[in-house]
């Protein structure tokens, strides 16, 4: 075990905190120090990592962000002369000075599903929908939606492929076992590797047919 892990596993805990601004995080979610969330919700059992930065998204129950994730944030103006925010009617311009104050289009709400992995570095663009079972690799840039289940890696961000086929898929967004109690979840958490078996455990305690 190296030094620079263990300063950053447990020393981070101790120095810094993490930054909740106007957010709903469910009581079961994780978040770890060095993040930083703003007017957000965050669903059951997310866990979310170190040095992530969240602005005006809904975020599903059962993901899991890795670190150094960012998602939202503001857009500039791009048909204004200038992109600089001394110009706009904003706080953290990072000047005192300001020339003019013109209101910005309001930030687009990002949305990600249930049971969506975001790994280290990936950066979420503002507005952008992100369905349930979704994988974003390490360091994509995600501009456009993502479909339920789909694995997308690069820059700009493009489906590798699909995590199951389309009946499964179809079965598993149908089931919505995210929203099992924690009980039902206790019952059908050890099929978790057999899709199959898992899904018909679903459908018993549901008493539903597909």
């Amino acid at each position: 075990m190296t030094i620079g892990y263990i300063y950053s596993k447990f020393f981070k805990k101790i120095i810094r905190g993490k930054s909740v601004i106007k957010s709903d995080i469910s009581s079961t979610a994780k978040v770890n120090s060095g993040t930083t969330i703003s007017h957000s919700t965050i669903g059951r059992y997310t866990n979310i990592g170190y040095d992530n930065e969240i602005n005006t998204a809904e975020i599903g129950s059962f993901c899991s962000f890795s670190d150094h994730v960012f998602i939202g944030g503001d857009e500039h103006p791009l048909e204004w002369v200038s992109t600089s925010p001394v110009f706009e009617n904003v706080k953290h311009s990072g000047s005192k000075t300001k020339f003019a104050s013109f209101e910005v289009p309001i930030i687009k709400r990002t949305i990600i599903g249930n049971d969506v992995w975001i790994a280290h570095g990936a950066s979420i663009k503002a507005g952008v929908c992100i369905g349930s079972g979704a994988v974003v690799g390490t360091g994509a840039v995600v501009t456009k939606d993502v479909p339920p289940y789909a694995i997308v890696a690069g820059v700009p961000a493009k489906i590798i492929r699909f995590r199951f086929n389309e009946h499964v898929i179809r079965e598993l967004l149908e089931s919505k076992w995210w929203e099992l109690s924690e009980n039902q979840l206790q019952e059908v958490g050890k099929y978790i590797k057999d899709p199959f078996v898992f899904l018909e455990k679903v459908k018993q305690i549901r008493n539903i047919t597909y």
